[in-house]
């Protein structure tokens, strides 16, 4: 589990991934920031895909 998420961390943050941060809060805050963004765009498209109404607007955002 902890190879995938860190695929995923590194897959659209290069800020992480290329991390020349020395505090330890800073380092902390970027990977909860992304993990945050990670979370919200899989909410977003888990109800994208599984929500259906009458007038959804015809394409993805």
């Amino acid at each position: 589990m902890i190879e995938r998420t860190d695929s995923w961390h590194t897959r659209g943050f290069r800020r992480i991934q290329i991390c020349t941060e020395v505090r330890t809060r800073v380092i902390e805050a970027f990977i909860a920031l992304a993990s945050i963004i990670i979370t919200i765009r899989n909410l977003i498209h888990h109800v994208w895909t599984t929500h259906r109404w009458d007038q959804r607007p015809t394409h993805k955002p």
